[in-house]
Formats: C-alpha cells, sequence, structure tokens
C-alpha cells in the first residue's frame, strides 16, 4: 500500500475513531473507542499508539506516538508523534466538519520520498525530513459548498504548502459531477531556507558564487519561456516575472485563482492553450 495512503487511513481512523459516537469526557473511553475501531482496520493496517487524552473541556482529542504500518510492509511504519482532533462530526454520512493537526510525521524513506531524497542531500539534509500537518474543512449539506480552509503541510527548516479553496455544488457520493463549481482556490509555499540552501549548493557545484548562478538560471529560464508558454497572455508574462522574483530571493510565493464568478470545472479541462490562466483570473506573486 502506498504510504502517503497509509498515513491517510490510518490518520482517519484515529480521528473517526476518537469521536465516534457522543460525549467522550475520560481517556480511557477514549482509549476504548479508539481500540474497537482499529480493530475494524486490523486486516489492512498495523496501528499503535501509547495513549489519547482528552482535555479538561473534553473540546479535544490528543493520541501520542502513533505507529502506522500497511499489512503488505509491516516493517516499515510511519511513526507520529501526536494526532491533534479538535472538531469532527460524526453524526452525517459525510462529515460536515473536520479539523484536526498531525505533528511529527516520520515517513522514512519510501517511494514517495524517493525524488526528494537527492535534492535534500544535495542542499545538505541528511535525515528524513518530520512533517507536520493541520488541516480545515466545512460542507455546507445544504447549499452544497465545501471550504477548505487549511490544508498546510510541510517541515520547519524547509518550508511549508497551504492550499485553500471553495467548491460549489460538491456532491461527496458522486463519482463524476459536471456542475461542480470553483469559487476560489490559492495555493501557497513559505519557504525555510531549503530552495537557499539547494541554490547555494548547486552554485557551488558549479564553482560559480550563488549569485552569479541565481542570474544564470533566470537569464535561461527567461530566453526559453517561449517555447512553453504564450507570451502574448499577460498572466503568462506575470508568471515568469514572479518565477524569476522567486528565484532571486526565494521566500515564498502564492498562486489564487480568484474567478470573477464560479467556474465549471469541467470546463477548465476543455480550454485550449493557456485560457485555463483567464478564466481563473489568476495572480500569482512572489515575496
Amino acid at each position: 500500500m502506498n504510504k502517503l495512503a497509509v498515513i491517510g487511513i490510518g490518520v482517519g481512523a484515529v480521528a473517526i475513531g476518537l469521536y465516534a459516537g457522543v460525549g467522550i469526557y475520560t481517556s480511557k473511553a477514549a482509549e476504548a473507542k479508539l481500540d474497537k475501531l482499529i480493530a475494524e482496520v486490523d486486516d489492512e493496517l498495523n496501528v499503535e499508539y501509547r495513549n489519547a487524552k482528552v482535555n479538561l473541556l473534553g473540546s479535544s482529542l490528543t493520541v501520542n506516538d502513533v505507529s502506522v504500518a500497511s499489512k503488505e510492509t509491516p516493517d516499515e511504519p510511519i511513526l507520529i508523534d501526536k494526532i491533534i482532533v479538535n472538531e469532527f462530526d460524526d453524526q452525517s454520512d459525510f462529515p460536515t466538519v473536520f479539523d484536526a493537526s498531525v505533528k511529527g510525521i516520520q515517513v522514512g524513506d519510501s517511494q514517495n520520498t524517493a525524488m526528494l531524497t537527492p535534492f535534500l542531500a544535495q542542499a545538505g539534509y541528511d535525515d528524513a525530513p518530520v512533517l507536520n500537518l493541520d488541516t480545515r474543512y466545512e460542507y455546507d449539506e445544504t447549499s452544497g459548498e465545501m471550504t477548505l480552509e487549511e490544508f498546510r503541510l510541510g517541515a520547519d527548516k524547509l518550508g511549508y504548502f497551504e492550499v485553500t479553496f471553495k467548491l460549489g455544488n460538491f456532491d461527496p457520493e458522486a463519482t463524476a459531477n459536471d456542475e461542480l463549481t470553483l469559487h476560489a482556490l490559492e495555493i501557497v509555499y513559505e519557504d525555510d531556507s531549503f530552495v537557499e540552501n539547494l541554490l547555494t549548493a548547486m552554485a557551488e557545484q558549479s564553482n560559480q558564487d550563488v549569485t552569479q548562478f541565481k542570474t544564470q538560471l533566470t537569464s535561461g529560464l527567461s530566453q526559453n519561456a517561449q517555447f512553453f508558454m504564450p507570451m502574448d497572455n499577460p498572466v503568462a508574462t506575470t508568471a515568469l516575472q514572479e518565477a524569476v522574483a522567486f528565484i532571486e530571493n526565494p521566500n515564498g510565493f502564492s498562486i489564487a485563482a480568484k474567478p470573477q464568478q464560479p467556474v465549471l470545472v469541467n470546463d477548465l479541462t476543455s480550454v485550449s492553450n493557456y485560457d485555463w490562466m483567464t478564466m481563473l483570473n489568476l495572480e500569482i506573486e512572489a515575496y
């Protein structure tokens, strides 16, 4: 089983197990519910934890020292320092709200991190990153609006990606939905030294200082942009300018879709060239 899938199923099992039923007032009760849920996924996963704690008001639950492994690879567990569930709707078939944090995700070596390993090593990171995840969404069953208020994933001394969006006509039971609309979307990356360290290491390999290397890189990007994006598109031009700005000073960037009116998701797949940039009213900024 894919290791990222293991994380998702394992965390989901813990969250649902803790919030299944109404009113968990003691840590013992939380652990009993969690043990029951773990038993239900025992055919697919090995899930272990040290303890589950309920805060004094019973409004949040924390599971400490979690280990999740696929039955296919029991010797390659994913270790998690803690899972904190702040809110979860267990009364609806599809939860209308979910708010949780997952701290200290240690994936180790896997197919999912293999592509990043050479870049991490080149930038001076010898150990696998320890990831953190914060997420919250709300779903309005009446209006069909799905709002991802936060999905923030990353690691200290590397950087964080954050995604937020709002969808309309969302149907959790539909396998295909021609009426699904996009109201807004934003992707933000905050660098915490990874990109600068990587560029510095690449410059050293080329016997250049990092400023010279950045200049060479941005010049090549600008000269070749015409071959992979339409330079008569103002959004594409802005994207190029901001990509250059990010390379020169890689603190972070944001890509925001702010359509003047909701856009059918299906329409985005059928437009030609880069017209989807205009449809989404994209705003791209490096900072």
